[in-house]
């Protein structure tokens, strides 16, 4: 809606900043509290005063005054644009872009795995099922199992062992051995789709399956059904991938708790698996899929890595379309694999990542795998004091190979612009909020934050953003001419940069601490340059080979 253009400077910023109905305000501040079947009552000076107050801003009476008509007809648009047909996948015209971004013309894609020589299938199909994907694409191809036997052996662990750690949603037991039918066919055929090719896999619960439940972990949505696949889905059934499972989520993405409980970790039953990507690592570390799609936010693929101790890859934001998937926050959702080794990670990336027509923010950059890096010109921002620097044995490994490690200091995130966060999700399930299926979501506080943001005026939320790019600005220019930041667990200060910047993460397992608490090294990329942190990442994981570790189930 467009303000009047007869409305003085003063009253196009109060007509602007009030954007909230007298309903929406705290019940203690209404005049009444209408019901459903009537009209509103009519917005008076008391009730911009109230406003103002959550504003931090004060008007005079006669200021007010001036406004009040032209507010009283700003919620008459807000109630046309509701009847606008809105859907849940119709995203705002506003396209979130990292320092740097876009689409690069001619960019290409270019994977080589490593060559598997003389290797054996193993007696125990335990041991098969924690196999990377470069030795079971090995066994594939040298005839020593078939995909439906691979998928046949996946399944029975996911039943077997699912209900335990409460990391399924739905097993997709049809679909996935007409895949691993045709993918059979298609290799005893010669017509070989790449390294996924006949690999069964699992996918956090908040992608579109066409005729398959996607609940989004909630209790409200349990029921949910879409008629076409998320681009990932569509992605990885092109590369010849096997979809087994639905695996869990928290709640509306947030922590490992959905409507059928917790999601365990597998190192340790006792602790929940972290969230919101709670089954995907769980299912991985657990040998029940071969890899797993998650999602971050703010720490929703890094979190629940580390604390089942697998490989979680965050991609730079906008190199994997969000088509599909249950958006939380427009201009901070980011989807990525969640695998057992870092070669694994980049092997999946490269089959779903790239542009897509139907999610704006998605783009074509390069990606080669493996990528050469002489570590000798390689300088490594560390996330620490200089002391836990020369503690620390993951540095020690890439100084010993020639890189420059130095601590470096980062500026905080401004608290405000979780404000960004808050107004998005809102926005994205504003229409939920507004119903009465709210009311069946339980144990998550989700509804207070979707009910909270209708407090945030519009101008706070711009402001917000434009708070943003400052902090962009200045990451960039602490990061300086460091390639890659190293650092303990999901790497502490810098997952706020990171995620609102969009930068490129990876969280590498690296054992407990004797008491069954996981712990990891976390390597942050400059933007874009996702497989040169990846190339970093592989040389510390082969170092230690903590990722080869298993759960006792």
């Amino acid at each position: 809606m467009s303000l009047d253009s007869t409305l003085t400077r003063k009253e196009a910023i109060v007509a602007a900043l009030l954007g909230l109905t007298s309903t929406a305000l705290p019940r203690g501040l209404q005049d009444t509290t209408p019901s459903p079947a009537t009209p509103p009552a009519e917005i008076t000076v008391e009730d911009l005063k109230a406003v103002e107050r959550l504003a931090g801003i004060e008007f005079t009476d006669e200021e007010r005054k001036e406004v009040l008509a032209s507010v009283r007809s700003n919620r008459a648009g807000y109630e046309a644009i509701r009847k606008e047909g809105i859907t849940y996948t119709t995203e705002p015209r506003t396209v979130f872009t990292p320092i740097g971004g876009g689409s690069v013309p001619g960019s290409r894609v270019r994977i080589r795995t490593s060559t598997v020589r003389g290797f054996r299938r193993p007696e125990r199909a335990e041991d098969v099922a924690f196999l990377s994907i470069r030795e079971l694409g090995h066994l594939l191809r040298t005839r020593q199992i078939t995909s439906v036997e691979l998928t046949q052996l996946y399944l029975d662990r996911l039943k077997r062992h699912g209900e335990q750690l409460l990391c399924v949603v739905t097993v997709t037991e049809a679909l996935a051995l007409r895949q691993a039918v045709q993918a059979d066919r298609e290799l005893r055929e010669g017509k070989d789709r790449g390294p996924l090719h006949g690999i069964p896999y699992g996918i956090k619960d908040l992608f579109a399956t066409k005729g398959i439940p996607t609940t989004w972990g909630a209790e409200p949505f349990r029921d949910q059904v879409f008629d076409y696949d998320a681009t990932v889905v569509q992605r990885l059934e092109r590369a010849g991938a096997v979809l087994v499972a639905k695996l869990s989520m928290g709640a509306l993405a947030m922590g490992d708790v959905w409507f059928r409980g917790m999601t365990k970790n597998p190192h340790n039953p006792a602790q929940g698996s972290s969230g919101s990507s709670a089954g995907s690592a769980a299912a991985t570390a657990a040998g029940l899929v071969g890899f797993a799609i998650g999602t971050e936010t703010y720490g929703s693929i890094t979190s629940p890595s580390l604390r089942c101790r697998v490989t979680g890859f965050r991609p730079t934001y906008g190199r994997v379309s969000r088509f599909g998937g249950m958006a939380l926050s427009y201009t901070m959702d980011k989807v990525g694999p969640i695998c057992r080794e870092v070669e694994d990670c980049a092997l999946v990336f490269a089959a779903i990542c790239g542009s897509d027509p139907r999610d704006a923010s998605a783009v074509d950059r390069p990606f080669e795998y493996p990528r050469r890096v002489d570590l000798r010109r390689l300088k490594v921002g560390y996330l620490g004091n200089q002391q836990a620097l020369d503690a620390d044995p993951a540095a020690k490994v890439l100084r010993d190979r020639g890189a420059k490690v130095e601590p470096i200091r980062l500026t905080p995130v401004p608290n405000g612009i979780f404000t960004i966060l808050t107004v998005e999700s809102g926005s994205a399930f504003d229409e939920f909020t507004r119903g009465d299926a709210i009311d069946r979501l339980k144990n998550s506080t989700w509804p207070q934050t979707f009910r909270s943001a209708r407090y945030v005026p519009a101008v706070e939320y711009l402001q917000a953003q434009r708070a943003r790019a400052l902090m962009m600005e200045r990451f960039e220019r602490e990061l300086a001419d460091f390639d890659v930041l190293l650092g303990p667990g999901i790497g502490g200060p810098s997952i706020g940069q990171t995620n609102f910047a969009g930068h490129p993460q990876v969280l590498l397992p690296f054992g407990d601490d004797g008491k069954g608490n996981s712990l990891g090294r976390s390597l942050v990329g400059r933007l874009y340059r996702d497989d040169e942190m990846l190339a970093v990442a592989k040389v510390v994981q082969d170092a230690f080979q903590f990722h080869r570790q298993r759960p006792k189930l």
